[in-house]
């Protein structure tokens, strides 16, 4: 155990340089924690409010346990969506292994090392999501210091079992997909197999639990036939969390010490079988990450001299940034697709609910009123904020380079072409996004043409401004020394800058709208001419202090 300890403690202390391990960087350090707190505060705050009216009314029907049922089933559940990416971070694309393996390891310290920094990234979720949650119900209810004792040992066990079985079903895809010499597109395929298992049984159980919420006099037959039915319903979703539920509740009696070891025990068990599986399935399907298969082929005249063809300084250093985003795992999948799959995902709460037509339904009457056009603008145009936002490609295009980021002092290209050729994949990306929200709202809320435009029009200045932000924040923080390309874009700390700047400008876009009223016109013409003037403020600043800023970058 010793041996995992220590070894989980190096991975975590090598990329523990996203916080800033250089002597003089405790300021960056602060201001990143600082920008944390101020973002998710103000979250985690409504949260408790919401969960504190929905306990006083559960409380009234006797039914209060369901919040907590409710509680850790979600927890879980996103612990296993966030999961599949975590291993595939952690597990795969860190390309560590191959290094670990002629270390006098064996190779169940390496599986419970990497399980342990997964474990770790699970924690920070939980302690945004579930402890609020744990601390509110214990204080509505009086909770004793039992309670609390329970509550942390919970709060500690809950993501070792979806995190566990995340594990298995990335295992397996990498496992038996691992075959051939393209094993970079075989291991690329497994994941999004195994984020597409995720989300379709987050689509089917959230089927099956919407249309057994939405009967109601199946729902008040229910609640007067047994108490805490409710915690029967919702802990469906992951039927352990049945156990750490009724542990909490119990907490002052014999009954909740037996709920809380017999959840211990299930928990015990999944890190067994993870090990056990772990053993034959992870290291077959890991070895050999790092090679890749080059094509032999014979090119004639004419193919080569389209492949020297002159270019631009412009248009060839932003074709050598796309091709890299689309050629590396990590890039692709943190940066690329998730501009596709982001838009694709926000589909699955509303098409997996049976009454979804119904719903679709009064949600266009109500935007496309003629009262709530402005406003139905500004929401549309926060949410492209929120996806520019959730696009890690331009903030992460300086750390992206690594040390190779010094090539650049030695090109002949002058500093602000390179800047502007490094900005265009990710605006590219985050049209792609808004593109497909407009889609999407044309198909299942009619919306208009003229909305359609009108969002296109406002929504690109918007794009422009976050990807600007986003860039100039890895200019003043990148991340250079990293030993994979996961570390660049997964445990970098600097696309929570971009998300904060577009949940800021977006819930104001949305503010002012209620604040003026007025049509659709006026919103858009409001929000284009504001953010026009924004862009152009912050593209003379990258012109002009761009260049400065990137001389300063040492190694």
């Amino acid at each position: 155990m010793s041996k995992i300890y220590l070894l989980s403690k190096i991975m975590m202390k090598n990329a523990s340089s996203a916080w800033g391990n250089k002597k003089g960087s405790g300021w960056k350090s602060a201001l990143i924690l600082l920008a944390i707190g101020i973002g998710v505060l103000p979250l985690m705050l409504v949260g408790v409010m919401f969960m504190s009216g929905l306990y006083d009314g559960l409380a009234l029907i006797g039914q209060e346990g369901a919040l907590l049922g409710l509680g850790v089933a979600l927890v879980s559940l996103a612990i296993f969506v966030l999961g599949i990416v975590y291993v595939l971070s952690v597990f795969y694309y860190s390309q560590d292994v191959e290094h670990m393996l002629p270390l006098p390891l064996a190779p169940w310290q390496i599986l419970g090392a990497k399980f342990l920094v997964a474990l770790f990234y699970e924690y920070l979720t939980s302690l945004l999501l579930f402890a609020p949650l744990l601390v509110t119900y214990g204080v509505k209810s009086g909770g004793g210091v039992l309670y609390y004792l329970f509550a942390l040992l919970i709060y500690l066990v809950v993501p070792i079992f979806p995190l566990v079985l995340a594990a298995l079903v990335v295992m397996l895809f990498m496992r038996f997909t691992s075959v051939g010499k393209s094993k970079d597109r075989f291991r690329l395929i497994g994941g999004l197999l195994a984020i597409g298992v995720a989300v379709g049984f987050q689509a089917v159980i959230q089927r099956q639990t919407s249309g057994r919420m939405d009967n109601i006099e199946q729902m008040q037959q229910m609640i007067v036939n047994g108490d805490n039915v409710l915690l029967n319903l919702v802990t469906q979703l992951f039927p352990a969390s049945k156990l750490a539920a009724l542990a909490l509740i119990g907490s002052d009696s014999w009954s909740g010490l037996g709920y809380l070891t017999s959840f211990l025990l299930v928990a015990a068990v999944s890190v067994v079988v993870f090990f056990f599986a772990g053993n034959r399935l992870y290291f077959r399907g890991v070895m050999g990450i790092s090679e890749a298969m080059a094509k032999r082929k014979k090119v004639d005249e004419s193919a080569f001299q389209k492949l020297i063809r002159p270019r631009s300084a412009l248009m060839a250093y932003g074709l050598k940034e796309w091709r890299i985003l689309w050629r590396t795992p990590a890039y692709l999948m943190n940066c690329t697709l998730s501009s596709v799959l982001l838009p694709i995902i926000a589909l699955i709460p509303i098409l997996s609910r049976q009454d979804s037509g119904e719903m679709l339904a009064s949600l266009s009457a109500q935007l496309q009123g003629d009262e709530a056009g402005g406003i139905s603008l500004a929401i549309a145009f926060a949410a492209f904020l929120a996806m520019a936002g959730a696009n890690s490609t331009s903030v992460t295009a300086i750390t992206r380079d690594g040390q190779g980021f010094f090539l650049n002092k030695s090109l002949p290209i002058p500093y602000p072409k390179i800047l502007i050729a490094k900005l265009m994949p990710g605006i590219i990306l985050s049209v792609v996004s808004m593109l497909l929200l407009l889609a999407e709202g044309g198909w299942l809320l009619q919306l208009s043409p003229v909305f359609v435009i009108y969002g296109i029009l406002i929504g690109i200045p918007g794009i422009i401004f976050i990807n600007l932000v986003g860039i100039m924040v890895d200019l003043h923080l990148p991340k250079l020394s990293w030993s994979s390309e996961q570390e660049a874009v997964k445990q970098n700390l600097n696309p929570l800058f971009t998300l904060l700047a577009s949940a800021l400008f977006g819930g104001l876009a949305i503010a002012g709208a209620f604040a003026i009223g007025g049509s659709m016109t006026v919103a858009a013409v409001g929000l284009f001419a504001l953010f026009a003037i924004l862009d152009l403020i912050l593209y003379r600043i990258l012109v002009t202090k761009g260049p400065v800023w990137m001389e300063k970058i040492e190694a």
